[in-house]
């Protein structure tokens, strides 16, 4: 007697060689990421630019903060200073030391305005002025 039912076969796959379009995102995904490789050397000397402004720009945003606070709540004019890196000056009870390299210079526009112009040893210089 035969049984009714029989085992499941697997049919053999059948495989057909890889076409070109196949490999298409692959190459692009390598390309791509090549591509970022050689812009690293780049991007890492335009950031390292960049970072050696910063103590500058800190600097000026500290003497506008403590020449702001200064002017408001004592009423009198802002301390006129120049600084040079390592330099410092007591505004206020706060004493205030320029970071190396930096040079800082506040000269005063009215009663209660001032300028701030800062410059570093890379040649970059800035100027803001107290609204």
């Amino acid at each position: 007697m035969s049984p009714c039912w029989r085992w499941p076969t697997i049919a053999a796959v059948k495989r057909t060689p890889q076409e070109s379009g196949d490999r298409l995102p692959f190459l692009i995904t390598v390309g791509v990421f090549v591509v970022m490789l050689a812009c690293l050397p780049l991007v890492l000397r335009v950031d390292a630019e960049i970072d050696g402004d910063r103590p500058m720009y800190l600097d000026m945003e500290r003497m506008l903060n403590l020449q702001t606070g200064y002017v408001a709540t004592t009423g009198q004019p802002p301390v006129e200073t120049r600084l040079s890196g390592g330099e410092s000056v007591v505004i206020g009870e706060t004493e205030f030391v320029a970071s190396d390299g930096v040079t800082l210079n506040v000269s005063t526009t009215d009663e209660d305005s001032f300028c701030i112009s800062a410059n570093n040893q890379e040649g970059t210089s800035s100027e803001r002025c107290s609204e």
